[in-house]
Parts: structure tokens; sequence; C-alpha cells
């Protein structure tokens, strides 16, 4: 052994000496374990979102310790906190009112509500007189095409409005030539005996034509500068449609062709453009408001007054055979008119949304164009056709561009509330599939294989009846949840919180593969060594369904690969299938993390 090699052995013995001998070995350190205080724990939770203005969420917590049968919380006062965090949202709500934040003070209306506790409501503050508010607030602040939206949508009844109240918004609404809105004003007005001044019903009563039409629909271009292909550069541009929907030059146009402009991702050069209808074919300089990819939706601004604004139809939404026009620019020939009918509605192709299914001719160009009744007014907007089948296409119903349009008006990307749950829609009801980790429903204890039964009392069965009921809410929201856990009914108020943009991308950051395999790709294993498993469970019409794969199946695990550049997580195995004879096959599917199944 060499000097070298016998002075590193000595060095060694010698810091393990050290080490050995700086260890105490006084008797007087508590050397015991630090126990965990659960219950001390939960009290500083509940206390810190009581501190934090978060009264919604705190009470969720209460709720869910004070119904709970086992494991109480000791010395949690349930009665005084509960009366804190009321008292709290009650100055939350006055708070809301006096900064105009009516968003927020008709969630913790929504939310008292639910709480069957109206009684700590001041009088003045009823929805009614805060929704008026708010309508009146968007118009002060020249937001006239959200507001136009929501009195369409019947966010309030006109019959719930005070004669003032009519009177302005019908001077403002023909200010703005927001026909739809203005002609539900005036019919109510009407109805008091009241008069409406001679200059509205003289705009009421003028036809709308084509030629007004095509005058409010616009060409949306994206100039992403030049493409290289083979050294040749050629002009790479994205081309869509757009529609004035505010007199003070507001459009809608779909997310999908104004994309460059807003996605962090995106690196290069893009500048947005749009072109009126006229002959000129001048590029007028456009921005982009506010944004949701899901519902693939952007609301745009440029600095022009619209030549024609186009009106929301009322509450009543497209039926089957209907016949339906779409103004847009396919291939970038603005001016062009189609027309067909209704083929479908209450389609999945959204994460969010249903889509409405036409036969209108629809051509690259065209999204983003109005989709229009027979009386001109909006409701929906092109966004998709199927490449190679003629006469499939689709649209985004207007119900939830009506729905947006106040956020879209806020600017910035939209967000959403959830409850934090991957739903299956079976033949027996809305089932459990998956429950994210730290979500609502995470918190309240839903495991996978449980029923949802109602939302606030109404009974649910679709994924997308929850999300209809959420879509709007302000993060921090109660409802009224009811589940069959087993063969026990439950319920319980939850706090809806705010959707990832992505869930499965959070999730499997926090989850283990096991709890995700069956969302992703519909079956339900039962480990039995490192790699391998028996199938429990395959969900009818899952990726593992489609691949003939069956209960009681023995499958080995090979490999388990997450995309999230691509979006997709990839799983390889090999079963031995009972329909196979226990024969050996490898098999290899892939599942993209945008999904449909959470609400």
């Amino acid at each position: 052994m060499t000097y070298i090699g016998i002075r590193k052995i000595i060095l060694i013995l010698f810091s393990f000496a050290i080490f050995f001998s700086c260890t105490s070995t006084d008797p007087a350190v508590d050397d015991e374990p630090t126990v965990y205080d659960r219950d001390g724990r939960i009290k500083e939770q509940i206390d810190l979102l009581l501190d934090e203005e978060n009264p919604t969420e705190a009470l969720q917590m209460i709720y869910f310790y004070k119904d709970k049968d086992q494991n109480p919380v000791e010395g949690l006062n349930y009665t005084e906190l509960e009366e804190q965090a009321l008292l709290n949202m009650k100055g939350l709500l006055t708070d809301s009112v006096t900064s105009r934040d009516y968003r927020k003070a008709l969630s913790l209306l929504y939310s008292l509500s639910t709480l069957n506790r109206k009684d700590l409501v001041d009088t003045g503050l009823d929805s009614t007189q805060i929704k008026a508010e708010y309508i009146k607030n968007l118009l002060e602040f020249e937001k006239t095409g959200a507001a136009a939206s929501m009195i369409s949508l019947g966010f309030i009844k006109a019959e719930d409005l005070s004669d003032a109240d009519l009177e302005y918004l019908a001077n403002r609404f023909h200010r703005g030539e927001n026909k739809k809105a203005l002609s539900l004003i005036v019919d109510e007005q009407i109805k008091r005996g009241l008069t409406p001044l001679e200059e509205v019903q003289d705009f009421l009563e003028q036809s709308v034509g084509m030629e007004d039409l095509l005058q409010g629909t616009v060409t949306v271009w994206v100039d992403k500068g030049l493409r290289l292909d083979r050294g040749v550069g050629y002009p790479d541009r994205s081309i869509g449609s757009g529609f004035f929907i505010d007199k003070a030059g507001y459009i809608l146009t779909n997310y999908h062709v104004i994309e460059s402009e807003v996605n962090p991702e995106y690196k290069g050069y893009s500048r947005l453009f749009i072109k009126l209808s006229d002959e000129r074919g001048e590029k007028i300089p456009a921005r982009v408001v506010g944004w949701d990819r899901h519902f693939d939706i952007a609301l745009l601004k440029t600095e022009i007054e619209a030549p024609y604004v186009f009106s929301f139809s009322g509450a009543d939404q497209f039926k089957l055979g209907e016949q339906i026009f779409a103004i847009g620019s396919p291939g970038g020939l603005n001016n062009t008119i189609t027309s067909g009918t209704v083929s479908a509605v209450g389609r999945q192709l959204q994460t969010m949304g249903e889509s409405i299914q036409i036969d209108v001719p629809i051509n690259p160009g065209n999204s983003g164009g109005p989709l229009m009744n027979r009386d001109s007014e909006v409701n929906g907007i092109v966004f998709a056709g199927i490449t190679g089948f003629e006469g499939v296409n689709f649209a985004i119903d207007g119900e939830y561009v009506k729905k947006l349009l106040p956020s879209l008006y806020e600017g910035g990307a939209l967000t959403h509330s959830w409850i934090g749950i991957g739903g299956y829609q079976s033949f027996k009801g809305l089932e459990v599939l998956y429950v994210m980790p730290d979500s609502p429903a995470g918190k309240l204890g839903l495991q996978r294989g449980d029923s949802i039964l109602s939302v606030n009392g109404e009974s649910v069965s679709k994924n997308q009846h929850v999300r209809d009921k959420l879509l709007g809410m302000v993060p921090g929201t109660l409802i009224e949840l009811e589940w069959k856990s087993g063969d026990t009914v439950k319920k319980s108020t939850v706090a809806v919180a705010e959707r990832p943009d992505i869930p499965f991308e959070e999730a499997v950051k926090k989850d283990t593969r096991e709890n995700l395999i069956p969302p992703l790709f519909g079956m339900v294993l039962s480990q039995v060594s490192k790699s391998q498993y028996t199938v429990q469970k395959v969900y009818t019409g899952g990726a593992a369904d489609e691949a003939s794969i069956s209960a009681n199946d023995v499958i080995i695990l090979r490999k388990w690969q997450v995309n999230e550049k691509d979006g997709y997580v990839l799983i390889q195995f090999v079963f031995k299938g009972v329909k196979a004879g226990y024969l050996e096959s490898a098999v290899q599917l892939g599942a993209g993390l945008e999904s449909a199944i959470f609400f």
C-alpha cells in the first residue's frame, strides 16, 4: 500500500473520531421525537384563513370538522369560529360594494345564500341592486358590450330595474347601438306605461340589411414575419374573422387566431391587425384585451368606432334543424356569407364547454366569425371544422360567450373555478374517477368510486352539468355538494378554488402513477409486486377498454413517461389477457394532459 493510501485511511478514521467525540452524551438533551400536533395545526390553519380574509375557505374547514364523526378536533370552538367567519364575510361584502368589486360582492351574497344566512346582509345590499350597480358600472367605464351581453343573458330581469335605471340603460344602449339589450329595456318601459324617446324607437325600427352585417365583420390578421423553408423566406401569418360587439371598437374572435400575441411560449415576431369589410384593405392596428383558450375566444380592441355593432340573442339557444348563417373571411376572402342548419348540440370538443355542430360551409379564415339566427342575432362563434369531412363544422355556444364577456373586458387570461374532481359519466350517474390532492374535494375526503349527486340541491349526471354551474364563479364562493360514498349519502359546504390551467400537469407532479392511471387510461390496478399489477376494473370507453384489456388481466409495467412540453403521458406494459388465454402481449398507450373530465 502506498504512503498516500495509508494517509487517506488515517484521515477517514480521524474524521470519524472527531464526529463521535462531538456527539453530546449529556442526558439533559431532549432526544424525544417531536409529536405532530394535529389539532393545533388545524386551528392554526383556520385562524390563518380568517386573518387573510378567506372566510369561506375557513368555513369549509369548520363545517367539515364540526360534522366529522371520528377524530374530533379538541379545543376547537366551532360556534365562535363560525360566527367570526360569518362576520368577516359580512364586512367583506360591504367593502366589496364600496370598492365596486361587484363580482366579489355577488360571490359573497351567493355564499351567504348557500348557508341560509341572508340575515347578515344589510338593507340595500340585495343581489338585484348589486347586479344593477354592476351593469351601470360597466357602462360608466365604456364596457357597453359586456353590459349588453348580461342583459341579453338575463343576468338581471328588466322588470326588477327601477324606472330611473331603465331610462339610464336605454340611453346608454341606444348610444352604443346595442339593439337586443335596448329592445329588452324598451319593452319593459312600454309595459310600465313609460314612453321611450322617439329616437330610441326609430333606431329599433330600423331594419338590418346584409350590408350592415358585413360592415360589422372584420378580417383578423396576425403577421408573424417570415418563415424559412429550405433557405427561402415565406410570409408567415394567421388569418381569421371577428365581429364588433361594442361601438368603442371591441371585437370578438377565436383565441387560436391570435395565440402568438399572448402565448408566453411563442418567442417569434407577431403583430396584430384587422381589416374592415370595405375595399381599401387598410390594416388597422389592434391589441388583445382578454382571452380564454379553453373556450377559444378572445376580445380585441382597436381605436376606431365600429361601423355596426352585433347583438347577442336572448336566452333561447339554437334548435336542431334551425336555419343559420355565418360571415367570415375564408382564405382571406372577406365579406363571405354562408348558410346551413344546426346539425347537433352539446358536442364535447373543448375542455370546459360544449359546442354546436353545424353544416354551414366553413374554411380556414372563417374562425372567429359570427354564427347568427334569422333575426341577425349572434348565437355562437365559428371555431373549427374537420378536415376531409364536408359539412361537419363547429361553433362556440353563445351562452358561454355572454357569461365570459365581463371577465374578458377585465383583461388578461381568464381563470375558472373548480372542485378538483375528474368525473366519469356512467349509466349509474356521475362517478368520481379522480380527486386532485389539496383540492376542495380532496380536503373533504372524496375518493374514486364515490358518486356526485347534486350541487346546491340540483341533481347532476354529467361533468358538464357541474362545470356549467361553476362557470363565472369567483374562487372562494361557497356551494353545497352532495355525494354518495358506499351506502352513505354525504353533504358538505365547499369553497370552490381556482382551476389549474391544465389539471393533469399539476397532478403528475403531486400524485402517484397508480392514482393517475385510472383517469388517464381508464383502468384500476392492484399492485402485486414492484412492476406487476392485476387489473381490478376497466372503464368503458377508456384507452384500456379500447385496447381490449379487462378485469383480472395481469400487467407488467415497462415504462411510464410524462412529456409536459408536448402534453402527453406514455405507458408501456406487457399484459396477459384473460380473453387471449393469458398469452403475453406488448401494449403502448398514450393519453393527453388536456382533458375534459375535470370540474
